[in-house]
Formats: structure tokens, C-alpha cells, sequence
């Protein structure tokens, strides 16, 4: 009797698939003061404060406004760009960071220092005080 091949023995095991799925988050940056959201369509644009001597990037007030809607801090934000050379988009990034990481960060930029990423620091002060009036 030929040999006949024989099927590998498949078995799963529940221990070893991971229980929890992490959302994914994809972000499109157009220019340099513009983030959509592509899922929902959620846009930042920031176009008014371009002149100042001290820009900050619209990643980080997008992914504040998506954790105020609710949306999971643990999931992993991908940030992409338009190609310019071909069809499709290109990742800005080599990897992908949580939510929560992105909105507690802000990248900014300044006349005399390159784009650097710092903590972010709200002006909660501020707006409480313009409220108060």
C-alpha cells in the first residue's frame, strides 16, 4: 500500500488566542495643521494658528476629542499621509501608540527648534476663568 500523506493534527488552544482585540484608530494628517479621523470623520484643523512663532500639531487635540466620545484609551492610534508619488496613503510613523498616549502629548514646533513631542499641559486656569465672567 502507497504511502499516503497524512493531514496535520490542528488543535487550539483557548489559553493561547488573546481575549481582548484592540481597537485601531487610523488618522490622516493633510498639510501640516489638519487631522481627520477616518472612521468618523472627526476633523481638527488648526489652520488659523499657522502664524504664531509656537505651533502645536493637530494629532494630539483630535485624539482628546475621540477620548472625550468615549472611545477606548487602550486602542492603537495609526497616523497615515497621502502619498505624493503614487496611489494610496504612507504611515507616518513606525509604530503605532494608544489613544491615551497621543492625547497627553503635543507636538510642537517653534521659529528657532524643530518639531519636538512634550506633555501636554492644559490651560484649565483659563477657561475657568473666562467662564466665571
Amino acid at each position: 500500500m502507497p504511502d499516503q500523506p497524512t493531514s496535520p493534527i490542528i488543535t487550539t488552544n483557548p489559553e493561547l488566542i488573546p481575549a481582548v482585540t484592540t481597537a485601531i484608530y487610523t488618522v490622516e494628517l493633510i498639510g501640516s495643521y489638519t487631522a481627520r479621523h477616518v472612521g468618523s470623520g472627526l476633523t481638527v484643523d488648526l489652520t488659523s494658528q499657522r502664524n504664531r512663532s509656537t505651533t502645536k500639531g493637530p494629532l494630539s487635540p483630535l485624539c482628546r476629542m475621540l477620548l472625550d466620545l468615549g472611545h477606548d484609551p487602550s486602542g492603537k492610534v495609526h497616523v497615515i499621509r497621502r502619498a505624493l508619488d503614487r496611489d494610496g496613503h504612507i504611515p507616518v510613523f513606525k509604530r503605532d501608540r494608544t489613544l491615551k498616549t497621543w492625547a497627553g502629548a503635543d507636538c510642537v514646533e517653534s521659529e528657532t527648534r524643530s518639531v519636538r513631542i512634550v506633555k501636554h499641559r492644559p490651560f484649565s486656569g483659563t477657561v475657568e476663568a473666562l467662564h466665571e465672567r
